[in-house]
């Protein structure tokens, strides 16, 4: 463990503990090897002990990190502007949004809408029960509005899908270039701990990074390791199935496919949490860090695009709430709220902080729309 880590308390160390032998009984009692999406999967979902289940504080100061939603209130009122002008276009729409942490972005979002006379069905879809008993706390003014869903529903529907900080959550396959193969990177026990291993080549693995190097123009090195996650593509799939007309706004740290895979990113993106202290150590206290790699927004928009959707805007996050006038929308008639308001809109928008990390990507289907405040910046992905 890092020297400047501080160690979890008790229940947090057994809730580890009995994660890690579950892991380690399941990889020695089958094949001695695990895929790391697979691991990935068990100890963020894990209905039990899994990191979105478990009761482990995870957003604000006392977390792991802090959402964009949780720094400011102007993050709800810029998104509410596209929002409205989306729901305008159609007859009885209604709002998703999936996995909705605190609640705090439904609140704010749900107050500017009613405050503009839009008063669509709210629904989460949240899969965690520790997490849907929070949001349901804080939003108990608000329940006539608002419904808890567990799944994508199954019947078609008009309206706008909102995922703030979800995809980079999605599981990934990591792999390893080791020559002219693609193998696997995958969990193993070694002297009764959890550690990296190498798995054999794939055909399935191998032809999709043979198509993102074919689109590259060349070949990514020996020794060179990243991730993939299919698992997004088909979340889009999924909602574009159901989605008669309406729009998916997703907003994540990501990058565009020339730049994931790009010959000097050899080490891909994965990245650990742990009470605010970045790392990549994935087998560090299994079930109370969060673990995440950086979205693919180009193969986002290869997946809405085969699945019948439009890409109606990528931009920043940076470029997004300047130009919807987030600053002038700062409240100054208390000077020491509008000094923490002001700093908290700096971390959104500066590009060394989340202003150039994350994007926003709009994909809609029979809709006419502007594109998102800001530079356009679809030609790059």
């Amino acid at each position: 463990m890092p020297i400047d880590f501080p160690a979890p308390n008790l229940h947090g160390r057994d809730i580890s503990r009995k994660l890690s032998e579950r892991i380690t009984q399941e990889i020695l009692t089958g094949s001695g090897w695990m895929p790391f999406d697979q691991y990935m999967h068990q100890v963020l979902y894990d209905p039990e002990l899994g990191y979105y289940h478990n009761g482990s504080q995870k957003f604000g100061s006392a977390g792991d990190f802090i959402t964009a939603p949780e720094l400011s209130g102007l993050f709800a009122q810029s998104l509410a502007e596209p929002i409205i002008n989306i729901l305008a276009q159609m007859d009885d729409p209604v709002i998703i949004e999936f996995g909705a942490g605190t609640g705090r972005l439904a609140e704010d979002l749900i107050s500017v809408l009613n405050a503009r006379s839009v008063s669509p069905r709210y629904y989460i879809l949240e899969t965690s029960a520790e997490l849907r008993a929070r949001q349901q706390s804080r939003l108990s003014a608000m329940s006539t509005q608002v419904e808890w869903l567990e799944q994508l529903p199954t019947e078609s529907f008009h309206g706008v899908v909102l995922a703030n900080e979800v995809l980079d959550a999605f599981p990934a396959i990591c792999f390893i270039k080791q020559g002219h193969e693609t193998r696997p990177l995958g969990v193993q026990v070694e002297k009764g701990e959890l550690a990296w291993a190498e798995g054999n080549a794939e055909n399935t693995l191998s032809e999709m990074i043979e198509a993102i190097e074919s689109r590259l123009g060349y070949v990514l090195p020996d020794g060179y390791r990243s991730e993939i996650s299919p698992t997004r593509n088909a979340w889009i799939t999924s909602i574009a199935g159901v989605m008669k007309k309406g729009a998916i706004l997703t907003i994540d740290y990501g990058l565009t496919e020339r730049e994931y895979y790009h010959e000097q990113r050899n080490s891909g993106t994965l990245a650990c949490y742990f009470r605010h202290r970045m790392h990549h150590d994935p087998f560090l206290w299994p079930g109370l860090q969060d673990i995440s790699t950086w979205v693919d927004f180009s193969a986002c928009a290869r997946a809405a695009k085969e699945a019948g959707l439009s890409v109606a805007g990528y931009t920043t996050q940076g470029q997004f709430l300047v130009n919807s006038g987030a600053i002038g929308k700062l409240d100054f008639t208390d000077s020491a709220d509008a000094i923490q308001a002001a700093q908290s809109l700096k971390t959104l928008v500066l590009p060394g902080e989340m202003g150039e990390r994350f994007k926003i990507m709009l994909l809609s289907r029979n809709l006419h729309l502007a594109p998102l405040p800001g530079r356009d910046f679809r030609s790059r992905i």
